[in-house]
């Protein structure tokens, strides 16, 4: 058993990185090792257990890129794609699960990594009611919205070719492995290949990975940057929007992951073992809303 976690990119470690540098540690070293409550230290395993906490609404994100990726593989098996009503009454089946589940805490005790716990229901926060009512009304429009998305009016058609689906990949940058994981990667009959990025929240969460997604494309699969297309599809209201690349875009891009390694292995004493900073390094970054929502409240003490 390691005694450090493996070194790696994703855009979500730097999500993370510039959330709270606490949470990071705890998130990405403080949990290592934390699953074999024989071998890991009481942190260790208090830290991984609160790492596997979801949120209701990350929960439904989740849920709601099954989906769509339930609907596309059928789709593309040459089934008939599931009726909106077996979707929805699935994914509110699947909301339920996890609620009744996070009520058995000794179950998810002794196996956090299968057993479901929302973390609105671990700390008895009082955002719970409101949060289900609004996942409610998103559901509906998501599954309302999925079949007249501009995306699966073109894959219907005949000729498209999918290419990927929720398909974990990754490429080297600066000596790292940065992690890619497209919805959806399509080819159309002009020959031009579209990135589909499913969002179930604000119209502005635009990410600078769809970049990295093309500059991943372009490489695998030996494409000019002209003929990638990127499309953003906004499931709860059921509007799109579509960018094209240019090399500036990944150039700046890639810059910024860079930027990001550089910074991220600052907070190392060993950065060939990833061996982090003591936990003090990793400075507290408190503010009302990020820490209401944090898994890792319980272990931390902010300055």
């Amino acid at each position: 058993m390691a005694q450090y976690p493996q070194w790696s990119y994703s855009q979500s470690r730097a999500n993370m990185f510039d959330e709270c540098l606490r949470k990071y540690y705890f998130h990405y070293y403080a949990a290592h090792n934390g699953w074999n409550d024989r071998l890991g230290s009481p942190e260790q395993v208090h830290a991984y257990r609160l790492k596997q906490l979801r949120n209701f609404y990350l929960l439904f994100g989740d849920l709601a890129h099954r989906m769509c990726e339930s609907a596309l593989r059928q789709l593309n098996d040459g089934k008939q794609a599931p009726r909106p009503e077996f979707l929805s009454q699935t994914m509110r089946q699947l909301l339920n699960d996890a609620y009744v589940q996070s009520k058995d805490r000794d179950a998810w005790l002794r196996n956090p990594k299968q057993h479901m716990m929302l973390s609105e229901v671990y700390y008895g926060d009082d955002t719970l009611t409101s949060r289900i009512s609004t996942i409610r009304e998103r559901q509906q429009e998501c599954v309302r919205h999925l079949y007249a998305t501009r995306t699966w009016q073109e894959v219907s058609q005949p000729g498209m070719n999918i290419l990927e689906i929720e398909k974990w990949d990754h490429l080297i940058l600066f000596d790292t492995k940065v992690y890619v994981k497209m919805d959806l990667l399509y080819r159309r009959p002009d020959h031009n290949v579209v990135i589909v990025d499913w969002k179930t929240g604000r119209e502005d969460d635009f990410s600078d990975q769809l970049y990295l997604y093309a500059s991943y494309v372009q490489e695998k699969y030996n494409l000019p940057l002209d003929q990638i297309v990127i499309r953003v599809e906004y499931l709860v209201t059921g509007d799109h929007q579509e960018y094209s690349v240019t090399r500036e875009d990944i150039d700046r891009v890639e810059r910024n992951i860079g930027s990001y390694i550089q910074e991220m292995k600052s907070c190392l004493d060993d950065d060939y073992y990833n061996r982090p900073k003591p936990e003090t390094f990793f400075t507290p970054m408190p503010s009302a809303r990020k820490c209401r929502d944090c898994n890792f409240r319980e272990m931390c003490t902010p300055v």
